[in-house]
């Protein structure tokens, strides 16, 4: 576990002016509600379901069915079957590697640009991750054999889905690069961007155990590093919430660990389909 001290990290404000960040064209929450987008993506709350052409939508509708999920539900957990998958509207889950009853590491972050249980369409074995929702919210939710079905029959969606799951690697690289190679400092803002990117408005529902445990540092370590995050005026932390105030503060702290995974995303999964554009 990896532990500095805020003291020795912190960059001044002239560093982090120069600092060069490679991937991140400044905007505000890539996968919010409230992000700039193409109008016909709106009309979708899930993002990858917005991409779809209309024909694939009209096919997958009969079988989606609209539920919710809790703040710390299980929706998926080693070694029981994965009974369903979610295209998530609002809210936020996270994937987890549980290494031992003490340690759980945070592999990948799901929220309206993406879907959970998309190992089902390669693999029917039991989860090999915990999917575990890190605020309430609502998603989409579609059974094991009308997805595969669906699969099976749509080449477009086979296509999309199979992108998005190429899309989960580069994430899940991007946070095992931040953790092994970034500090305390990169990787708690790394995770507040990552969580700001997938909720509406600017207050993060968390506890400081909860983010030491996402990002495997002690309690104590990401408390004094939000003090110094506080500082510096980009966010507000109380008691079980942290507010962000200024996000471009945020994204110069995390580097070059936030950005890649993001716009990755609209590299691989946001041309839209040819019904979407021809209506623009």
């Amino acid at each position: 576990m990896q532990e500095q001290t805020a003291s020795h990290v912190l960059l001044s404000a002239e560093q982090r002016e120069t600092r060069c960040i490679l991937y991140v064209s400044v905007r505000k929450n890539f996968f919010s509600r409230n992000a700039l987008y193409p109008v016909i993506m709106l009309l979708y709350r899930n993002r990858l379901l917005s991409v779809l052409s209309s024909d694939v939508r009209r096919s997958l509708q009969p079988f989606l069915k609209r539920r919710s999920f809790h703040r710390g539900e299980k929706i998926e957990q080693p070694p029981h079957m994965i009974h369903s998958a979610l295209f998530v509207e609002e809210g936020v889950i996270s994937v987890i590697f549980p290494l031992s009853p003490a340690v759980n590491v945070e592999v990948g972050m799901i929220g309206r640009e993406g879907m959970t249980g998309i190992s089902l369409l390669t693999d029917a074995s039991p989860a090999r991750f915990v999917a575990e929702a890190r605020t309430d919210g609502w998603a989409l939710e579609i059974l094991p054999d009308a997805l595969k079905a669906l699969v099976r029959q749509d080449e477009e969606l086979a296509f999309r889905l199979a992108r998005y799951d190429a899309w989960r690697n580069v994430q899940s690289a991007m946070i095992a690069a931040s953790g092994r190679a970034g500090n305390i400092e990169q990787n708690l803002a790394r995770e507040l961007l990552m969580l700001h990117d997938r909720i509406d408005g600017d207050r993060i529902v968390a506890t400081h155990d909860e983010l030491g445990s996402y990002i495997n540092v002690r309690r104590a370590s990401v408390t004094e590093w939000l003090h110094v995050f506080e500082g510096e005026h980009w966010i507000r932390s109380k008691r079980g919430y942290v507010e962000i105030v200024d996000r471009p503060g945020l994204e110069a702290a995390a580097g070059d660990f936030y950005g890649a995974a993001e716009n990755a995303w609209f590299d691989m999964l946001a041309k839209l389909p040819p019904d979407a554009m021809a209506a623009q």
